[in-house]
């Protein structure tokens, strides 16, 4: 599957002591979205993403989507920081 489009929504929250930087939604091939990916700033600097995600019993967080090849992660990480780079972000990427 091919990303068709990505949509970033600036959200950073460094002003509140948080490390988001933006929200981004994911169309792949114009069949599927997928919304709440983050852009999120890394301790090393740089940013990361962050897949959809929901809390779950105990207070920790699991993903609610899960590329199963390693290539389409590869993928939609690249777009996603590419979108978030085109819209003034530093896309620099660090893990």
């Amino acid at each position: 599957m091919k990303v068709s489009r990505v949509v970033i929504y600036p959200f950073d929250t460094s002003t509140l002591g948080g490390q988001v930087k933006a929200m981004a939604d994911v169309e792949l091939e114009g069949e599927l979205l997928i919304k709440g990916f983050k852009v999120v700033a890394s301790k090393k600097g740089g940013v990361f993403i962050s897949y959809p995600s929901k809390r779950v019993h105990g207070g920790r967080f699991v993903d609610i989507v899960i590329p199963l090849s390693r290539g389409l992660k590869e993928h939609i990480k690249e777009e996603i920081l590419k979108a978030y780079g085109d819209e003034g972000g530093d896309a620099t990427l660090r893990g």
